[in-house]
């Protein structure tokens, strides 16, 4: 060992300057470690070995768990309407058509059966990809206090080999500020595996998606620029358009 003179510190053997103070050493003063150095020393590099250990089989399990979630699908239940549903839901289509391209205040009251009916009557975008071709089989929609939630159930081709069914789904806060609506989101998934949702990537798929299919339902952008207020509760949505305020 090389004991430092000016700081004390115990540099390893080969040390021409002090590891901790930068300090020349005196290497006329090298004494060879004890038993009892000795020992310790190789505790400290057990430890040391054992904590590297650890950590590959941290990171290992981490992955494996990353992993084993996104490939977990969890089931979304097809939509099936009946006749008197698909009518009820061509109405109220109309109505928020009306609601939002007119000049007088209103307001819509979508249910969550009534939203999954007519996103069913939409079909989806071909599948894309050449080795991996991904096709949408089923997507759903969800309601609670202030949020929507949507999930989408899809099937990846995997060339001639096999299927994988994969899964994925966003949740989020719409609402209009400052005349715009907008859809602030709160949740992402992938598989069973939660993503933080404000990636930059992620949030402009994110909004993308929610504000097409929203935009699906209403009618266009603008149509949604000029409502008022969008509540969703746990079962149905409301399209509000109050009256403009009284010029003085």
């Amino acid at each position: 060992m090389l004991i430092c003179p000016k700081c004390g510190h115990d540099n390893q053997l080969g040390r021409i300057f002090c590891h901790s103070c930068g300090d020349k050493l005196d290497l006329s003063h090298i004494k060879p470690p004890t038993a009892g150095e000795k020992n310790r020393r190789q505790v400290k590099r057990g430890m040391a070995r054992g904590i590297r250990v650890t950590l590959k089989l941290c990171v290992a399990g981490v992955v494996l768990l990353t992993m084993v979630l996104l490939g977990l699908a969890p089931a979304v239940a097809p939509v099936a309407p009946t006749n008197a549903e698909l009518v009820a839901v061509d109405g109220k289509h109309l109505e928020l058509l009306k609601l939002g391209s007119g000049q007088k205040p209103g307001q819509v009251t979508v249910t969550a059966v009534e939203l999954n009916t007519y996103l069913n009557q939409k079909t989806f975008d071909k599948p894309t990809g050449s080795a991996v071709l991904i096709a949408p089989v089923v997507r759903r929609v969800s309601l609670r206090d202030g949020r929507v939630k949507v999930a989408l159930l899809a099937t990846a081709h995997l060339g001639a080999v096999c299927d994988k069914a994969l899964y994925f789904g966003y949740e989020g806060e719409p609402a209009i500020a400052d005349g715009h609506f907008v859809f602030k989101p709160t949740g992402v998934w992938l598989g069973q595996l939660p993503i933080y949702p404000r990636l930059p990537f992620l949030l402009a798929l994110f909004e993308q998606r929610v504000v097409s299919l929203l935009q699906d339902v209403t009618g266009d952008q603008p149509l949604l620029d000029k409502l008022s207020t969008i509540n969703v509760t746990s079962d149905a949505v409301e399209f509000v358009k109050v009256a403009p305020p009284a010029k003085p």
